[in-house]
């Protein structure tokens, strides 16, 4: 009666301890295969232009791994492609702030309004004073950039050939690799720097409020 009711039991209870150990392999496999995958990913990042001290690789929500534009390769030239640009436009802005806060081009920006360059407000007032029509012709003049500038193939994000001011670098050398870093830092000190004069502005109501100590 007992031998039975064991020798059907014993294939089952194999089967099962079979597929737990089958299970347990399974979850521990792919644990082991995204630590090594991690670990190459990020040995592969601390060699790229702006990994830099003290902060070093950065990146805390996983974007780069789990990013929607594919291989964690691809999710990095991405954000590097937009952070780079971000950065130079920000570069821009910020001294665009500076300088419109102590000088003017001479002109009309508006003929048909009888508006001139010096009645448009610096900072953000200037998002009113502005004609459509002005903005509309920025638009067009983005949006050429976008369509016409690309990006050059298999060369470092924000490469369009453009050169640097001109001047072209050669491909990897030590100034080129200390001139990307700085302009990748430079960009954003220049991010955080333009949304702290936006910030400052609404918060003070005037433009560049800080710089009233220096006269």
């Amino acid at each position: 009666f007992f031998c039975n009711l064991q020798l059907p039991t014993m294939p089952r209870l194999s089967a099962a301890l079979a597929l737990t150990l089958a299970a347990t392999t399974s979850a521990f496999a792919p644990a082991a295969e995204r630590s090594v995958s991690s670990t190459a990913l990020s040995a592969a990042v601390e060699k790229e232009i702006g990994v830099q001290a003290p902060v070093g690789f950065f990146d805390p929500l996983g974007f780069i791994k789990n990013g929607p534009y594919g291989s964690p390769e691809d999710n990095f030239r991405h954000y590097r492609s937009v952070e780079v640009k971000h950065g130079r436009i920000a570069m821009a802005a910020t001294l665009g702030m500076l300088t419109q806060q102590t000088s003017r081009f001479d002109g009309f920006i508006s003929p048909s309004q009888n508006l001139k360059f010096a009645d448009i407000p610096n900072g953000l007032g200037a998002l009113k004073a502005v004609p459509l029509e002005g903005w509309v012709q920025i638009a067009v003049l983005i949006g050429l950039h976008e369509v016409i500038i690309k990006q050059r193939p298999g060369k470092a994000p924000g490469d369009f050939g453009t050169g640097y001011f001109g001047v072209a670098l050669d491909d990897q050398s030590a100034f080129q690799l200390r001139s990307l870093n700085a302009e990748i830092a430079n960009g954003r000190l220049a991010m955080l720097g333009i949304l702290g004069m936006f910030a400052s502005e609404v918060i003070n109501g005037q433009v560049l409020a800080e710089t009233k100590i220096f006269g």
